[in-house]
């Protein structure tokens, strides 16, 4: 499976799965036994790339007194801003961690990833 179709089909996930947990697995190329990636916090965590850490995992309010989804972003101690903000909601807190973590290692296998030097970034930002 792409990687692009494997973060799609996070995003619109309902709930955690065993297809989307050996989905995951597949595109790591690991061995089985297959965590639970989708539907447990502790598998979710083993997913983050080495270095990254969690920034925000927090539930959105429905502003009617319910929740929305859950928002999950990480980033890297040496980043000065987030590089790959959490796009949409998802129905769980592991669903957005895999989200989170697939969404860089899709970003990571982008031409020109990580090759924006410091004054490029600068004058992007307005600096």
């Amino acid at each position: 499976m792409e990687l692009a179709k494997l973060v799609t089909m996070l995003q619109s996930a309902k709930e955690g799965s065993e297809y989307l947990d050996y989905a995951i697995q597949r595109e790591l190329g690991m061995a089985k036994p297959v965590p639970a990636y989708t539907s447990s916090l502790d598998a979710a965590l083993t997913l983050l790339p080495q270095g990254w850490t969690i920034h925000r995992l927090g539930q959105l309010s429905n502003c009617r007194g319910g929740f929305a989804g859950w928002i999950g972003e990480l980033y890297r101690g040496s980043d000065a801003m987030i590089p790959y903000p959490a796009p949409a909601p998802a129905a769980s807190a592991p669903l957005a961690l895999c989200m989170a973590a697939m969404r860089i290692r899709l970003a990571e296998t982008q031409p020109g990833a990580g090759e924006e030097s410091a004054a490029e970034l600068s004058q992007r930002l307005g600096g």
